[in-house]
C-alpha cells in the first residue's frame, strides 16, 4: 500500500516538475515579444500548468487503485459539449494570439473592417477597438483574420 503511495507522489511530482520546466521555458521565449504579447503567454502557461497537474492527478489516482476510465469519459464528454457551446469565443481567443504574436494591426492605425472605420485604441485576446465617426466599435478578433482588413495611411488625407 505504502509503494502505491510513493508511486502516486511520484508520478505527481513529476507532472508538478515538468510544468514548472515548461513555465520557465515559455518565461524566456516570452521575453522575445514585447509587452503587448504578455497576456497571451500568462494565458499558454496557465493553461499548460493546469493540463499537466490535471493529468498528473489522474494518473496519481490510477496508482492508487481508483478506476479512473469513467472520470475521463466523462470529462471528455463534457469537454466536447463546452468546445462546441464555445466555439466563438475560443475562435476569438485563438485569433487574439495570432494578432498579438504577428502584429499586422497595431495601436493607433486607423484601419477599416466589416463595414466599421477607425482608430485602433484597444487590443486584447476578444476583441479589437476602434473609434470611429462618432462611435466606438468592438470587432471580434475572428473577424479581423477571416475578413479583408485595410491599414489606411492618414498622411495621405
Amino acid at each position: 500500500m505504502t509503494s502505491q503511495f510513493i508511486q502516486a507522489f511520484l508520478v505527481l511530482a513529476a507532472f508538478y516538475i515538468a510544468s514548472l520546466i515548461i513555465d520557465r521555458a515559455i518565461k524566456q521565449f516570452q521575453r522575445r515579444f514585447d509587452s503587448t504579447a504578455l497576456e497571451t503567454f500568462r494565458l499558454i502557461s496557465n493553461s499548460q500548468r493546469a493540463i499537466l497537474l490535471f493529468i498528473g492527478i489522474v494518473l496519481a489516482l490510477s496508482k492508487l487503485g481508483f478506476d479512473v476510465a469513467a472520470l475521463v469519459a466523462g470529462l471528455g464528454l463534457t469537454g466536447f459539449a463546452l468546445g462546441f457551446a464555445l466555439k466563438d469565443a475560443i475562435s476569438n481567443l485563438v485569433a487574439g494570439v495570432m494578432i498579438v504574436l504577428y502584429k499586422p494591426i497595431k495601436l493607433g492605425n486607423y484601419i477599416e473592417v466589416s463595414n466599421s472605420k477607425g482608430t485602433v485604441i484597444d487590443l486584447n485576446l476578444r476583441y479589437i477597438t476602434i473609434k470611429g465617426e462618432g462611435a466606438v466599435h468592438l470587432i471580434p478578433n475572428s473577424l479581423i483574420l477571416s475578413n479583408k482588413v485595410s491599414i489606411i495611411d492618414r498622411e495621405d488625407d
